[in-house]
């Protein structure tokens, strides 16, 4: 029984590979001409045998010694001899039942046998490609799987295709699914799928087809035809060692079979290739088996103001449940159903993002929550305005909704503007009323004794927090909606006006405003200021600004020291970087507020007194609008002014309940810091500080003493995460993965750090075990490998391995995939590795980045 068509193909058990060569040849593109010997024709030499440890064995060996039914055999030499074998040497690859799957690859993990020039060898080569269904490495890949220990061997003979160069494509690179990429070297491509050689890189945009980056190695060796059979390590002439392998036209002819293959499977496909002297061949297609990332943008145009530079885990954490604590308020005030909100639960909890210890927005997920809205375009455009996003993003695009579906929609839309209107004509009392409630909690916390409660008692105070307080924000988001809808508002009647430039004429009308709260700190400073400065022991004391400056204030001044301990109890939270929590304010450190109250006294005349206008620019901003409205119609100037009036108003509540804000923040800092050393007095951190490295459900899990995680090497590999961050600048917008703009170098050494190509994402911290010899010290477990080569032989080591680190390879090659398949952080292409690091050392890896830092 030997197959050579599709149609009968589907009666047997060919497995992956032969059936992804079927589909190919049904497609219409260039494979080498093969036939498969379906699994049923092994199924007598495996018959009775039990699918366990001791089965396989007898499995292996009974595939060893198997005798091809005589039909088998007359059809394998007709099949020959058609084509003009031994001139013709013939290829014979494994095709197991689960090979080559969606969800399992077997990279490499099956022999193949190559250049056979002899019938006794094509049979040998059947035979022994079958039995290595129940390899070692076959059954630890298995075993690592969760699949059975029995595997259905199909084998596949190929009339092989001599090769100028062979190579892989990846018709979608999981490292920056933007490009197509393709992996090439001179000579059969088993020499780079087994990582024995070095190979081309070439990164195509997939958007545009061009080769935007490229990697030229300097091929020394090639696997070549041997003349008595199979393959052998030859040099690669000196003058093509560095040229290219392949020509632009291949590349662009690969670039294109990548591309049709991909839209004609229906997913992302692995593809090993020979290039002829005449010709491209196809002689593998797969799918991928890596979870391809989704292409996130983000942006932190506007949150940088809130959260400036490299913030902590903790502060993230609770920041991005804020915004989705938040967000599904604002859902159920627009009106939406319980059901569709719970639906929106993925985008809600990651509205945020941490790229390099700096938080921004997941414009993706922001995007999709607008979906949800009716005039997607026109609220995408309002947002990105409101973000202060400079560059729109367009790959998020709403589906045009039919005439119907809008129907139905506006009987909703028109309650939940109702809804809308109705909460903003009662602002006047909601917002007086929201300051009282939030006020009776505030005043309640800080009577409370935090130094005195126990894990139960604090875990209980941030519940209440959550119940009373950030979960009963609604207020705010309404208001915040009403200073959006009348900003647009007030801008189309000054406009009509013929004022253009509305923001730049809104700044100046409404500064100078003492009634917003945000001015209130620095007038009530400025007055600290103006009564101490006759008091001259007092202004050196703030001057000198010893340690204890606040205590020496309460001895000697008792007066003004109280009315800084009231101005601290107001305003104690508001300082730069209010919003992450691992910020020292004026509550938790009075040093801070004689830091900036220095600032007063440092000049040699007295303070200003506190003015009741310290701007002209709001008056300048009235008569000039009182001069452009001359003419205009009663009405109309009375409304615009009216809806100025409104507006101020509006941005006075926003500012006062951003304070309530700042101080709800506040009390959220205090707790987790009595947590901190709680924990610290456990034993179980450092210093109470350190609990700024942990995350929410990291502390709730340790004061319950839920986890078993050694908390103290947590911190200490976070710190020493977010240190190297806050040496390295980002941009503004990170597009997640984001492929190199241009072309990639070989890594250089600086100060302690190695560097490589990431392969799989991970930043791990362990110690290093070198691996030059296989009969070396092989106890990987809970350690990074670190190698001049690997190949698929390796597959019994990874999976207890931290992670891995490669001098040289291919991100293509099969170990490489492996590695993938398991999700182990990986570094390859690292210049000098093996040399530079000893066993025992302690690096830091970053899987996305390709950077080793060298710990001790």
């Amino acid at each position: 029984m030997l197959l050579q068509n599709q149609h009968e193909a589907k009666k047997f058990t060919v497995g992956g590979k032969a059936n992804g060569l079927f589909r190919l040849i049904g497609s219409g593109f260039p494979v080498p001409d093969f036939a498969v010997i379906p699994a049923e024709v092994f199924d007598k030499a495996l018959k009775g045998l039990p699918a366990t440890e001791a089965g396989a064995v007898k499995r292996k060996k009974q595939l060893q010694n198997f005798t091809l039914p005589a039909s088998v055999l007359s059809a394998i030499e007709a099949l020959l001899k058609s084509w003009k074998f031994p001139q013709q040497p013939v290829v014979v690859r494994s095709s197991i039942a689960d090979e080559d799957g969606k969800q399992y690859a077997f990279p490499g993990i099956m022999d193949s046998y190559l250049n056979l020039i002899t019938f006794e060898d094509v049979l040998d080569a059947i035979r022994n490609c079958a039995a290595s269904a129940y390899s070692d490495r076959a059954l630890a890949y298995r075993i690592m799987k969760g699949l059975t220990q029995e595997a259905k061997p199909a084998v596949i003979l190929q009339r092989q295709v001599q090769p100028v160069a062979s190579g892989v494509m990846f018709s979608t690179f999981p490292e920056y699914p933007q490009e197509l990429a393709i992996h090439a070297s001179w000579g059969f491509g088993e020499g780079l799928v087994q990582g024995a050689v070095d190979a081309d890189e070439f990164y195509f945009l997939k958007s545009t087809g061009v080769v935007h980056r490229k990697v030229l190695a300097q091929k020394e060796a090639q696997l070549i035809s041997e003349e008595a059979g199979g393959l052998q390590t030859a040099a690669v002439a000196e003058d093509i060692q560095k040229a290219a392998c392949l020509t632009a036209p291949q590349l662009q002819e690969l670039y294109a079979i990548g591309t049709h293959v991909e839209k004609a499977f229906g997913s992302p496909q692995d593809i090993e290739f020979v290039v002829s002297e005449d010709a491209v061949f196809i002689v593998q297609a797969r799918p991928i088996t890596q979870a391809i990332p989704e292409v996130i943008v983000y942006d932190n145009s506007n949150i940088q103001e809130s959260y400036c530079g490299v913030t902590t885990p903790l502060t993230f954490s609770f920041a991005r449940r804020a915004y989705a604590t938040v967000y599904r308020q604002t859902m159920q005030v627009l009106g939406l159903p319980h059901h569709m909100i719970q639906a929106q639960e993925q985008v809600v909890t990651q509205l945020l993002g941490l790229v390099k210890g700096r938080i921004y927005y997941n414009i993706n997920n922001w995007y999709r929550g607008l979906q949800l809205l009716p005039s997607f375009k026109q609220n995408k455009a309002d947002m990105e305005r409101m973000m202060g996003l400079e560059e729109p993003v367009d790959f998020v695009e709403d589906r045009e909704k039919t005439l119907l579906e809008k129907a139905k929609l506006l009987p909703g839309l028109l309650i939940n503007l109702s809804r809308l209107l109705w909460a903003f004509s009662r602002l006047h009392q909601a917002v007086p009323a929201f300051h009282a409630h939030f006020q009776k909690h505030y005043s309640q916390f800080y009577q409370q004794h935090l130094h005195q409660l126990g894990p139960e008692e604090l875990l209980n105070m941030k519940k209440q927090l959550d119940r009373e307080l950030l979960q009963n924000w609604t207020t705010p988001i309404i208001n915040d909606f009403y200073v959006m809808m009348m900003n647009g508002r007030v801008a189309r009647k000054l406009k009509k006006a013929d004022i253009q430039d509305t923001d730049e004429f809104l700044s100046r009308y409404l500064s100078g405003d003492h009634q917003i709260e945000s001015t209130q700190p620095t007038r009530a400073m400025q007055a600290l200021a103006h009564q101490a400065w006759p008091l001259e022991e007092l202004c050196n004391l703030i001057l000198a600004l010893p340690e204890d400056v606040h205590q020496q204030v309460q001895e000697k001044f008792p007066a003004f020291h109280a009315q800084a301990e009231a101005f601290i109890a107001q305003y104690g939270d508001r300082t730069v970087g209010e919003l992450k929590l691992e910020t020292q304010t004026m509550r938790l450190q009075p040093l801070i507020f004689y830091k900036y109250l220095r600032n007063y006294l440092v000049s040699d005349a007295a303070p200003a007194p506190v003015q009741e206008s310290n701007t002209s620019l709001n008056a300048e901003a009235r008569a000039e609008l009182q001069e452009l409205l001359k003419d205009s119609g009663w009405l109309f100037r009375r409304k615009l002014w009216k809806s100025l009036e409104k507006l101020q108003q509006a941005i006075r509540y926003r500012e006062s309940l951003r304070l309530e804000r700042t101080r709800l923040f506040g009390m959220y800092r205090a707790l987790y810091l009595r947590m901190g050393t709680y924990l610290q007095e456990q034993e179980m951190l450092k210093a109470a500080r350190d609990v700024f490295y942990l995350e929410e459900q990291e502390i709730e899990q340790a004061l319950k003493e839920t986890a078993q995680a050694d908390f103290k090497s947590k911190v200490q590999h976070r710190s020493l995460e977010f240190s190297l961050y806050r040496k390295e600048d980002v941009p503004a917008r990170v597009v997640v993965p984001s492929p190199p703009v241009i072309e990639e170098t070989s890594g250089v050494e600086v100060a302690g750090m190695l560097r490589g190509t990431g392969c799989f994402q991970g930043v791990v911290t362990g110690e290093v075990l070198v691996i030059t010899e296989p009969g070396g010290d092989l106890n990987v477990s809970g350690k990074i490998i670190c190698a001049l080569r690997t190949d698929p032989g390796w597959a019994a080591l990874f999976p207890t391995c931290l992670g891995v680190l490669i001098e040289k390879g291919s991100s293509l090659s099969h170990s490489v995939i492996l590695l993938r398949e398991l999700g182990i952080p990986t570094i390859i292409n690292v210049p000098g590795l093996t040399k530079r690091l000893k066993s025992g050392e302690q690096v830091l890896m970053n899987g996305s980045t390709g950077e080793i830092q060298i710990v001790t």
